[in-house]
């Protein structure tokens, strides 16, 4: 019997694939495509994501393969990219400019670029070289069936005989095609709220392009309804070794009533040149794909057994306004795969049952939430920026082209209006671009197991009138936060409070040596003191810890704040076992 079974190969299930290795578990991933994706899919991975990918040891591959900074600096509105169209606005976006430095306090490493079509073939050189039988590509699982002690996969691989494979638990990360409602789990939320196409396309645009540091450009083309009938696009490289002038682009439009019903070769690049208002652009098309929006959160994440858990986009999708539906799928496999890792090693596995049940107790609550911003950012994006420059569906191409005169000329009675209007609209979108409130604030309110958040407003992270801070990020060592980032130093050595986090083992940061008995296989100490252990280089971690000089912080395998106790006292250190059962959530069953 296997321990875990992995349904789905993409970033999700290659991560707990990662994860499931480097702490000795066996178990093997179905994917039922033959290799990693073929589409573009997902781009953004914010700054708690890569994090997760410098536990992984992927960092410096992502590194070499991103997006260079200064061409994802910025967002933009255009009518078009052609020579006779207009800029309608730019924004500094996703950590550029002036919060460069607000990012750079934030965590310590940089939010990035990267198409998941090239961020998988790295995942899986990662997961192959330390399991090279992990991933069982063209096997398709056809059913799961749970049992009192294991679940049975019946799979069908590449030759067509199927077999049955038995597991003592199931990731199923197969991207929310069918196995939620398979294993009797319904979802929440609005799904098929509209079609949307996406063309992946060769091109020589960037020669073309207004400004080289706009990543994603949106269209509001006057003669085609404005944003409703236009798009948006964005470069995906190749990045490395360099980017050619004829490189690869994306290009998406919600389908529209009067759209063929199948986009051809021809119609399509069609569509593209006259979105982007340059109708002699050379398009070589790699591939036509069609999706539906939804904005859905599974009802349970754990099956009525106890041994099956939907994770990534099995889980929740979202809206990609925002760009967090492949990070929080990460981050899904983050917070659980430690959980069920310390299950398979104990004897008596019945014990960490409550433990593998706050997976979904954190992290639904973080899906419902993401589900929401999503989707208002999709919903206000149109509408915003199409109402400030005064162009509507509606209306006639004639006014629409009158609402981009008026705006573009300075002379025009309405220039100065719908130029402040234009501001403000950009302004209120910030939210999809610069949120690192929501991209690496967000924390468990149900680990908080003293309810020391409810004093401060989790310090911050809640508004006063119990909104969460989307926009603005607030470090805190309250336990159910990430633990906030802090350079610290040992000689010639310097790391991030972040870098110490371990898969295997809780640590405590001990701001006293006092405290190294408390050292075990299940917590290991590092001592801050300035003394024989780490020094805080800048003063930060003095500030954010938010304990006194002899206090210490527990930290759990995924970077979450378990614990934490303003001073040593032997009290406190007589009393550390029973908080480790506490935060574990350790039942003690009699025979």
């Amino acid at each position: 019997m296997i321990p875990v079974a992995i349904v789905g190969g993409g970033p999700a299930g290659l991560v707990s694939s990662i994860l499931l290795s480097m702490s000795g578990v066996d178990h093997v991933v179905f994917e039922k495509y033959p290799d990693t994706s073929i589409h573009p899919k997902a781009l953004g991975i914010n700054q708690r994501t890569v994090e997760i990918f410098q536990h992984l040891g992927i960092e410096e591959e992502l590194i070499k393969h991103r997006a260079p900074f200064d061409s994802v600096s910025h967002t933009a509105w255009y009518t078009g990219l052609g020579k006779d169209d207009v800029e309608i606005v730019k924004r500094e976006a996703w950590g550029a400019g002036e919060r460069s430095r607000e990012y750079e306090r934030n965590s310590p490493a940089h939010y990035s670029i990267l198409p998941q079509i090239r961020l998988e073939p790295i995942l899986k050189r990662r997961a192959l070289s330390l399991n090279p039988k992990a991933i069982r590509y063209n096997t398709k699982v056809l059913n799961v069936m749970e049992e009192k002690d294991s679940v049975i996969l019946l799979i069908r691989p590449k030759n067509g005989i199927e077999e049955e494979v038995q597991a003592r638990y199931v990731l199923v990360a197969d991207g929310g095609r069918g196995f939620a409602q398979d294993v009797g789990i319904d979802w929440d939320g609005k799904q098929d709220i509209v079609e949307m196409m996406t063309v992946h396309f060769v091109a020589e645009l960037e020669k073309l392009h207004p400004d080289k540091n706009v990543f994603l450009s949106w269209l509001i083309n006057p003669t085609m309804r404005g944003s409703l009938g236009t798009g948006f696009c964005y470069h995906i490289g190749p990045y490395y070794p360099k980017r050619e002038a004829k490189s690869e682009w994306v290009f998406a439009f919600p389908r529209l009533p009067e759209d063929p019903e199948i986009f051809e070769r021809e119609s399509t690049i069609e569509r593209i040149q006259k979105s982007l208002g340059i109708p002699e652009l050379d398009i070589d098309l790699l591939s036509i794909s069609s999706w539906t929006v939804n904005a859905v959160v599974a009802q349970q994440y754990r099956s009525r057994g106890g041994r099956i858990f939907l994770v990534g986009d099995a889980a929740h999708r979202f809206p990609p306004w925002g760009a967090l539906g492949m990070n929080t799928g990460i981050q899904d496999a983050y917070n659980l795969v430690w959980k069920l890792v310390l299950t398979l090693r104990s004897p008596d596995a019945k014990r960490f049952d409550g433990l593998l049940d706050t997976y979904e107790t954190e992290r639904q609550p973080i899906a419902r939430r993401v589900a929401s911003n999503s989707l208002s950012n999709m919903l206000n994006h149109g509408n915003l920026m199409d109402t400030a420059i005064g162009i509507s569906p509606e209306a006639s191409v004639q006014d629409n082209l009158d609402a981009v005169k008026a705006f573009s000329d300075a002379n025009h009675p309405q220039y100065r209006a719908k130029r402040d209007a234009v501001t403000k609209a950009a302004e209120d979108l910030d939210l999809e671009f610069n949120a690192p409130g929501i991209e690496i604030g967000w924390f468990y309110p149900s680990a908080d197991i003293n309810h020391e958040g409810d004093k401060t407003c989790h310090d911050g992270q809640l508004l006063e009138d119990g909104e969460y801070d989307f926009t603005n990020y607030h470090p805190s060592t309250i336990p159910g936060h990430n633990l906030p980032h802090a350079w610290l130093r040992m000689g010639t050595k310097e790391k991030s409070t972040r870098h110490l986090i371990r898969l295997d083992s809780f640590v405590l940061l001990a701001n006293s040596s006092q405290w190294l008995p408390a050292q075990s296989e299940l917590v290991h100490v590092e001592v801050v003191d300035g003394k024989e252990g780490w020094s805080d280089r800048d003063g930060s971690w003095a500030s954010l810890c938010n304990v006194g000089s002899t206090g210490a912080v527990l930290v759990r395998p995924d970077g979450i704040v378990a614990w934490r106790a303003q001073k040593w006292t032997q009290a406190a250190m007589e009393m550390f076992p029973a908080v480790l059962e506490n935060v574990l959530k350790q039942r003690r069953y009699e025979d």
